[in-house]
């Protein structure tokens, strides 16, 4: 009986592998976003237990982690690893989650659509935060180039973009499953459409008045952005990387009569550059000179805390045009088991890592939030700040750094080894909203892509680098400061907080009702009486 709903499970995931960006849709699918959640829902309604629930959304997570998440078999000699853990670790996600989302369909009928969106918006926001987080595959993303539809995420974060397209999908699967059990249409469906129709048209003229709206630019700040496109992987030519990026830079200052305030090199562009913390102000010569630049280099480099025993951070750091490093950020937030691993001080651990799975060494978490101030040519100075790799993808982390008082966001990537476009668009849309959430500039300087500057409403300003090609971006990059925070900025991820609240305490009561009731119908019937599912069986 298994095998019952397995095709519309094994359809979802087809169809949110398309809706996400994906090499045949390279910024994902609107179209398939509407509908990519409906068969699963229906097969879950459908479901003869909780335990087949629970199996169809092990399937459902199994064949959408594969098929959107297969470019991290580029991920290096573990890489096997890196797919297969986040293969299980979706499978299981899911599995816990069908069940609930099977529960929460017991709703009323009208109100069923939200029910389950709210519970799919939690889910999401939950498999995005701590330490496990991982933002990719939101039901948000196939929407993020409908420009005036993301503008209220300023209000909510992506979670209310999320809660959105839930219940858009929430209605697809009951006018799926209608038509499935060829019934004819209730006028609570039509009802229900028309609520979520009101909402999203409210959210699309929301949008249009945000994007009418002035948002005062206090400076402009001349950039260089370096996408020099190296194969991470491949050691023992560092000092031609180096020679890459160099001349790369210095096309981009030359394509302007006048210097740039900034060059911007990608993540761990200079690989084996260590910075002793007992003598911070210069920067060792190893295993090359960096080029003396006219202008100051904000660039990806390992920072070294300790030598002994050594730990090292993945980090920016801004050079002077002298040599002197003026400051430095480290990543807080580390790739899970590939940038860290808990309890890796254990000998044991570290051998098991090193000899079964192929990693060698993890990076110690940065402990602050810093803010990097620069000086504009133009007199003024910017204050920005720089998520690493993956980090732009994180909306409470970002918000932070916007309070912290950063005008920018910097964010320096090497996607290079995923070797897909996919990998690569899939990382640009998940960072994109980040600038409309906080109604900052976000710029993303890469080693492969997407390298380019994202403006407060979500639009590119000038030109996008090509993927995987060395080349160098010269922008003028308007420095906006609101008058005021957006709500979202200020207040952060209280709508999913709000959602689990309101979910918790409607299943509490739920089970009270249901509990009293099975109760009331032993004493009166004198038996155990039959167990209540409140999900209608299918005509």
């Amino acid at each position: 009986m298994r095998a019952r709903g397995m095709p519309l499970a094994v359809c979802s995931a087809l169809l949110l592998a398309l809706a996400l960006p994906n090499d045949l849709f390279p910024l994902g699918s609107p179209v398939f976003g509407v509908v990519c959640l409906a068969p699963l829902l229906v097969a879950l309604y459908r479901s003869r237990s909780y335990g087949h629930a629970a199996w169809l959304g092990a399937l459902f997570g199994a064949c959408s982690s594969v098929l959107s998440n297969f470019w991290l078999l580029f991920f290096q000699s573990f890489s096997v690893w890196t797919l297969g853990g986040v293969t299980l670790a979706y499978l299981g996600y899911h599995a816990l989650l069908a069940p609930i989302l099977r529960y929460a369909a017991g709703a009323p009928r009208a109100w069923r659509p939200f029910a389950v969106a709210a519970v799919w918006a939690l889910y999401e926001y939950l498999k995005s935060s701590g330490y496990l987080g991982y933002p990719w595959g939101l039901v948000a993303y196939p929407v993020h180039a409908i420009t005036p539809l993301v503008q209220f995420v300023e209000i909510t974060g992506v979670w209310g973009l999320c809660l959105l397209m839930a219940m858009v999908n929430g209605v697809a699967a009951e006018w799926l499953d209608l038509m499935l059990a060829a019934r004819r249409v209730p006028a609570r469906l039509w009802r229900g459409s028309a609520v979520v129709a009101l909402l999203a048209a409210a959210a699309v003229g929301y949008g249009v008045a945000a994007l009418h709206r002035e948002i005062p630019a206090a400076a402009n700040a001349d950039l260089v952005l370096v996408q020099h496109n190296a194969n991470p992987w491949l050691s023992g030519d560092d000092e031609g990387t180096l020679r890459t990026l160099e001349a790369l830079t210095a096309e981009g200052i030359a394509a302007e009569p006048a210097a740039p305030d900034l060059v911007v090199w990608s993540e761990t562009a200079v690989r084996y550059w260590m910075v002793a913390p007992e003598n911070p102000d210069t920067v060792p010569l190893a295993p090359a000179a960096l080029p003396r630049l006219p202008v100051p280099l904000l660039t990806g480099v390992p920072w070294v805390v300790t030598r002994d025993p050594f730990a090292a951070m993945n980090a920016a750091m801004l050079v002077a045009p002298g040599g002197a490093v003026l400051d430095h950020y480290g990543k807080q937030h580390l790739v899970p088991f590939a940038e860290s691993v808990p309890f890796w001080e254990l000998p044991a651990i570290r051998h098991i890592f090193s000899e079964v799975i192929g990693l060698h060494a993890v990076w110690a978490p940065g402990a602050e939030a810093t803010v990097f101030a620069l000086p504009l040519r133009d007199g003024g100075v910017v204050r920005f700040a720089t998520p690493i790799c993956f980090e732009d993808a994180f909306p409470d982390l970002n918000r932070r750094f916007i309070r912290a008082g950063a005008d920018l966001l910097i964010n320096l990537t090497n996607d290079a080894w995923s070797q897909t476009v996919s990998a690569e668009t899939q990382h640009f849309v998940a960072a994109k909203l980040r600038a409309v959430e906080n109604r900052r500039v976000l710029i993303r300087a890469t080693n492969g892509g997407v390298t380019a500057a994202i403006d407060p409403w979500g639009r590119v300003i000038g030109e996008v680098a090509p993927l995987f090609t060395a080349t160098s971006l010269r922008l003028q990059v308007p420095v906006y400061r609101p008058l005021t925070d957006t709500p979202y900025t200020r207040f952060g991820d209280y709508l999913p907080q709000l959602l689990g609240l309101l979910l918790v305490s409607l299943f509490a009561v739920r089970w009270w009702r249901d509990r009293v009731r099975s109760r009331w119908r032993s004493g009166r019937h004198g038996g155990a009486g039959d167990s209540v599912d409140r999900i209608p069986p299918a005509a």
